[in-house]
C-alpha cells in the first residue's frame, strides 16, 4: 500500500453517510489517509461505474455572517419549536462531517433520555440548558456531549439561545447531513409519527413499536441497525471558561488563548481565542477541519467585517487565513477529530 496514491472504489449503497463509513473503514484497513481514498457511485449519485468520471464532494472555506444564515429545517423530530440558523456544515459522507447551528427555543422544547452515535458541543448564550432533569449547562459554559453517552430528559425553555455543534466522533460513525435527515424523516412519516421525540409505528400485525426519533432516521438512511459506540466518557463534561486563564500567543501580538480541553485519541479540541483591536491571527492551517464562532466583538477576514455570532469553517490545511480583530473579540474554536 505504500505505492498507492489514490484508491478509487465503486459504492452501491444508498446514502452518502454509508459511503463515508466505507471510506473510513477502507482507509483504516489499508493505513491510508481518508484524503487518498475516493469513493464514487451510489444509487443517489450518478458517478458510478460506467457513468462518467468519479468525483468526490469537497468542502471549501465558509465565512458566514449570522444575518445571512439560512434557517435549518428538516421537519419535526422532537416536539416544540426552534428558530435554528444553519451556520456551517462539513462534507457529507466524511467521518468527521459536522453541522453548526445557532438555535433559539420559541416554545418549550423537550426530548426524552437518549444517546447519539456522534459527538456534540453545546454553548448556551442566553439562558441555561437543562440537559438532564435537575442538571443544567449555564450560559457561557461549554458542554462536551460524547458519542454513546446517555443524557436527558432535556428541556429547552423559551428564550434559550444556544450554539449547537454536532459532528462525527472518534468512533468513525460520521454524521447525517441535512438532506439525508430530511429524506429519512419524510420516508418514516409515511408509515408512522414522531411524538415527543419518539418515532412510533405499527407493524404488519398491528403491534406498536417505539424508537428514538434520530435513531429511527439514521437506520432509515443507512438501511441497517444503529450500533452505538462504547462511550469513552462516563457522561457529559461541563467546562466553565471563566475559570481558565488566558495564555498569550507566542507569535501574534494582541492574541491570547484559553484551551478548555482535548478529548479522545483523535484529538478533538475546544477553547477560545481573544483578539485585541488590530491584532491578527492565522487560522485554518490545522490538520483536521476547524471552525470558529464569534462569541464577542467583530472581526475582519479578506477585508470584510463580520459581526457577533458569525461563524467560519475550514477544511484541513485550508489556511492560513488571517482573522483581524475589528473590535476586542473572542472566538470559540473547535478542532474536529483527525482521521
Amino acid at each position: 500500500v505504500n505505492y498507492i496514491k489514490n484508491l478509487v472504489c465503486i459504492w452501491t449503497g444508498n446514502s452518502s453517510a454509508s459511503k463515508g463509513m466505507a471510506l473510513f473503514e477502507i482507509s483504516t484497513a489499508l493505513a491510508l489517509p481518508t484524503s487518498t481514498v475516493i469513493i464514487g457511485g451510489g444509487i443517489n449519485n450518478r458517478n458510478w461505474a460506467g457513468d462518467g468520471p468519479v468525483e468526490r464532494e469537497e468542502a471549501t472555506m465558509q465565512l458566514v455572517d449570522v444575518s445571512e444564515a439560512p434557517n435549518y429545517d428538516v421537519g419535526k423530530i422532537r416536539d416544540g419549536e426552534l428558530d435554528s440558523k444553519h451556520l456551517l456544515h462539513g462534507v457529507d459522507g466524511s467521518p468527521n462531517n459536522y453541522r453548526v447551528a445557532l438555535t433559539t427555543a420559541t416554545t418549550p422544547w423537550p426530548a426524552p433520555r437518549h444517546r447519539h452515535n456522534f459527538d456534540q458541543i453545546r454553548f448556551p448564550i442566553n439562558g441555561a440548558f437543562e440537559y438532564t432533569k435537575g442538571t443544567t449547562l449555564p450560559a457561557g459554559w461549554v458542554g462536551y456531549f460524547p458519542e454513546g453517552a446517555y443524557y436527558g430528559p432535556q428541556l429547552r425553555q423559551p428564550g434559550l439561545q444556544m450554539l449547537v455543534i454536532q459532528f462525527g466522533g472518534a468512533g468513525g460513525c460520521g454524521y447525517l447531513g441535512e438532506e439525508e435527515l430530511r429524506e429519512a424523516r419524510g420516508a418514516l412519516t409515511a408509515r408512522g409519527a414522531f411524538v415527543e421525540g419518539v418515532f412510533s409505528w405499527l407493524d404488519e400485525k398491528g403491534k406498536k413499536h417505539n424508537k428514538d426519533g434520530f435513531e429511527a432516521c439514521w437506520e432509515e438512511s443507512m438501511g441497517r441497525k444503529l450500533e452505538y459506540p462504547a462511550p469513552r466518557y462516563d457522561g457529559q463534561i461541563k467546562m466553565n471558561p471563566a475559570n481558565f486563564e488566558w495564555i498569550e500567543d507566542a507569535t501574534y501580538q494582541g492574541v491570547a488563548h484559553k484551551w478548555l480541553g482535548t478529548f479522545t485519541e483523535r484529538n478533538i479540541r475546544m477553547g477560545f481565542s481573544r483578539l485585541s483591536i488590530g491584532a491578527n491571527l492565522a487560522v485554518g492551517d490545522h490538520d483536521a477541519p476547524e471552525f470558529l464562532f464569534l462569541a464577542k466583538g467583530s472581526v475582519a477576514i479578506n477585508d470584510k467585517r463580520y459581526g457577533l455570532h458569525s461563524a467560519f469553517g475550514f477544511e484541513a490545511n485550508e489556511g492560513p487565513i488571517i482573522v483581524e480583530g475589528f473590535e476586542n473579540s473572542e472566538l470559540l474554536r473547535v478542532q474536529l477529530p483527525r482521521f
